[in-house]
């Protein structure tokens, strides 16, 4: 009778290329969360690169959220390698898919507008000068105005970004579903 070896100490399973790979985008995205510094990630990546083994890898993950890699499943002597499949490119986030500050404007100046027409036309029919109360319209929209211009716009950068971070998030999570 032919006996079946033993299951390998995953721990000490080599690693292929693609294992590591998996390990520095792990750490990526965890620096682009901000939970890893610059020099943090450049050590793990260093480390990463150089690792043979799964116990190799394990620490450098270990602390992250979705930590230790799961090591891949073990073939028996004489199995062909299982071919990997391909996913399709992700989309790109979507150019001007948050840029609705400018639209807000707009829209409150024709809020604006509206208001400046029924002042006028209350004046004009009284023949009198009314008290200007659209200003009190306009001065939301000055503010925010001037913010933007002042402020550089870094808040709206910010807001792109992380809605491009969580666009991006939704993508990896379409194509682990795709790959299964």
């Amino acid at each position: 009778m032919t006996s079946t070896p033993p299951p390998a100490d995953p721990d000490h399973i080599r690693i292929g290329n693609a294992d590591r790979e998996r390990v520095v985008q792990q750490l990526n995205t965890a620096f682009s969360e901000g939970r890893l510094e610059v020099h943090e990630l450049d050590e793990r990546v260093t480390a990463a690169y150089a690792a043979k083994t799964v116990a190799d890898l394990r620490p450098l993950t270990a602390d992250l959220p979705g930590g230790v890699p799961i090591p891949p499943a073990p073939r028996w002597p004489g199995e062909p390698p299982r071919p990997a499949v391909p996913n399709p490119p992700s989309p790109p986030f979507p150019a001007g898919a948050r840029r609705y500050p400018a639209a807000a404007y707009h829209g409150w100046l024709t809020v604006f507008a509206i208001n400046v027409v029924v002042w006028a036309f209350i004046s004009l029919v009284t023949w009198h000068v009314i008290y200007p109360w659209p200003i009190w319209v306009a001065l939301p929209l000055l503010i925010a105005v001037v913010a933007r211009v002042a402020g550089g716009g870094w808040h709206h950068d910010r807001h792109d970004r992380y809605h491009q971070d969580r666009w991006e998030r939704r993508q990896q999570r379409r194509d682990r579903r795709r790959a299964r």
